[in-house]
């Protein structure tokens, strides 16, 4: 089973809605690394998700200012990841079908 550890809430609400009009990408709000980490899947993307917007959320936390819009770049976020996977997924097997290769569940399931 996977683990993740959330800060300290206000801590998280800020490092994903940094100041100064910086946006943090999709992969760091979510904290999944990337092909070099071994990708990340759908149950990934789930269960990170689930984890920061229990303990984010701004009814949570209605003495941090930025809570509201930390919780929508971390649902924006989880969307943009859903996206990137079925696009590489749909890649994989343009390419898998022009070589003649089969594309396999296992290579779908993370296919960064």
């Amino acid at each position: 089973e996977q683990k993740i550890l959330v800060g300290v809430p206000a801590e998280e609400i800020r490092r994903i809605s940094p100041s100064g009009g910086r946006v943090l990408g999709a992969g760091a709000v979510l904290r999944l690394g990337g092909a070099h980490h071994g990708g990340y899947g759908d149950q990934d993307i789930k269960y990170v998700y689930r984890q920061l917007s229990r303990a984010l959320h701004p009814d949570k936390n209605p003495n941090v200012p930025e809570a509201p819009e930390a919780f929508k770049r971390l649902s924006d976020a989880a969307e943009e990841l859903k996206k990137s996977l079925e696009e590489a997924r749909s890649a994989l097997r343009r390419i898998g079908g022009i070589v003649g290769s089969s594309v396999t569940p296992e290579m779908l399931e993370r296919p960064q």
